[in-house]
């Protein structure tokens, strides 16, 4: 298992998130620029190397989020009925299952097994996660599926992560 953080990062214009490791280093830089209709976010090494990047396109009722490593990629959907968020994923075997706490959620592959959990961090200011990741060949896009996660919980407070 490996532990990051994730902290929402206005510092800069473009900034969005920073992701450390548990030794609290730097280790990926998320960026993006809003636009009218879409959002595009990177995830990006230190050395500013893009490595995934994730696509946003809200609509009235829900948002589509679309997410290539390399030439990998999935497509995440976020219904929001009702302050909460139903989220499905397409090209990956994955499910997303909240938590009490309703920032928190873990997320499951097909055969059942742990792939990633998030925490919201007690200790840290809104918008700071742990990342607890179970599949190091997926740490990519787990923190791409923990980053739009928080999308939604971030434009809207009422909706919460859910299955």
């Amino acid at each position: 298992m490996k532990k990051l953080y994730l902290k929402r990062d206005a510092s800069q214009v473009h900034s969005r998130f920073l992701v450390f490791d548990d030794l609290g280093r730097e280790k990926f830089v998320i960026t993006g620029r809003r636009m009218h209709s879409s959002d595009k976010m990177v995830i990006s090494d230190l050395c500013g190397n893009p490595l995934v990047h994730i696509r946003v396109a809200p609509f009235h009722v829900f948002y589509a989020f679309s997410v290539r490593v390399s030439t990998e990629r999935f497509t995440m959907v976020a219904s929001t009925n009702a302050g909460k968020a139903d989220f499905r994923f397409h090209g990956i075997s994955w499910l997303l299952s909240r938590s009490s706490d309703l920032r928190s959620f873990e997320i499951f592959d097909a055969d059942g097994s742990l792939v990633m959990s998030q925490s919201a961090d007690s200790y840290l200011t809104n918008g700071s996660y742990t990342l607890e990741i179970y599949s190091e060949l997926r740490e990519l896009f787990c923190i791409a599926a923990a980053v739009c996660a928080d999308v939604i919980n971030y434009a809207d407070n009422s909706v919460k992560a859910t299955t």
